[in-house]
């Protein structure tokens, strides 16, 4: 959730050891700050969803720890309004550790299921499409408040219905309960949930279609995500299987065809090997297959993950 300031885990391993399907051991990054010597084989066995070495060590980045720390939740009339404001406080400096946007839908099943209670009136809540929750940190509390009042006016004069400040308690359960969105989510009737990626600047298109995509296939499709990095986590509902399946296609296709990814967290792992052969580039497939049977020429690391049983 922190990645629109830290970066995702990939971006905190610095060096790592591994352990090939031939028992060979390997160390590779280290402790150094850079290296451009050879191929990243860091970020490439990282990248492989365990199917090419075991790794038995890893070498992280850290950050320090900043004491204070708060929270501003905004709920917004419209959802173009929420995808308008994320660039404008990115590029505001504030440096947010937490940009997430949370539509209506979800936030009601969150606040009945986690029984949240952030203060906001029933009137403004039945009239938002989508929330926008900012958090900020800092090690100097004056600093961190001056922070939390320009974020809150910045969101006003976006649009913003009104600006919410959540103490650290409140922040801390609504952070919690975003996290267990899937379990609200399934809750209200959702059969998968998709992590699909975009950038950021096609947020608006990629939800509007893909809402659109859902209602023509009698289902639905709702969520939350990471805003900061064009994260979309989407709950999908649709009774009829063969629907359903073509659905799920068509809202990858579009996350593709706008310049992003089927996944951007969880990886394609074996639920979406389907998918994942048949949209991606044919050319990068054979390139990843041939990678793999480089490694693992008796496919024994984690068989039928990425590629299926194929």
């Amino acid at each position: 959730m922190r990645a629109v300031k830290y970066g995702v885990a990939r971006h905190n391993v610095l060096g790592l050891q591994a352990v090939l399907p031939t028992g060979e051991i390997i160390r590779t990054g280290g402790r150094m700050a850079k290296v451009s010597t050879g191929y990243d084989l860091t970020q490439l066995i990282i990248g492989s969803e365990g199917t090419l070495a075991l790794v038995t060590e890893v070498i992280v980045k850290l950050h320090p720890r900043l004491d204070h720390n708060a929270s501003v939740l905004a709920p917004f009339a419209d959802f173009d309004q929420v995808m308008a404001a994320v660039p404008k406080i990115l590029a505001s400096g504030l440096a947010p550790d937490i940009l997430e946007y949370i539509d209506n839908t979800s936030m009601a099943a969150l606040i009945s299921t986690q029984n949240l209670e952030l203060g906001i009136p029933d009137q403004i809540r039945d009239s938002c499409e989508a929330y926008l929750l900012v958090a900020l940190e800092n090690r100097i509390a004056d600093r961190l408040f001056e922070d939390i009042q320009t974020v809150g006016e910045m969101l006003m004069e976006l649009g913003a219905v009104d600006a919410y400040v959540l103490e650290g308690g409140s922040a801390r359960k609504l952070i919690e309960a975003r996290e267990k969105a899937f379990w609200a989510a399934k809750a209200l009737g959702a059969d998968d949930i998709i992590d699909t990626v975009v950038p950021r600047a096609s947020m608006p298109k990629f939800l509007s279609t893909a809402r659109g995509l859902a209602a023509a296939a009698d289902g639905a499709a709702v969520g939350c995500g990471h805003a900061g990095d064009g994260n979309v986590h989407m709950a999908i509902a649709c009774k009829d299987p063969e629907k359903k399946k073509k659905l799920m296609t068509d809202i990858f296709a579009l996350a593709m065809e706008l310049g992003g990814a089927i996944s951007g967290e969880h990886g394609v792992g074996r639920a979406k090997t389907g998918y994942f052969l048949e949209l991606e580039d044919p050319v990068k497939i054979s390139l990843m297959r041939r990678i793999k049977q480089s490694f693992d020429p008796a496919g024994i690391l984690n068989p039928g993950v990425v590629f299926g049983d194929t």
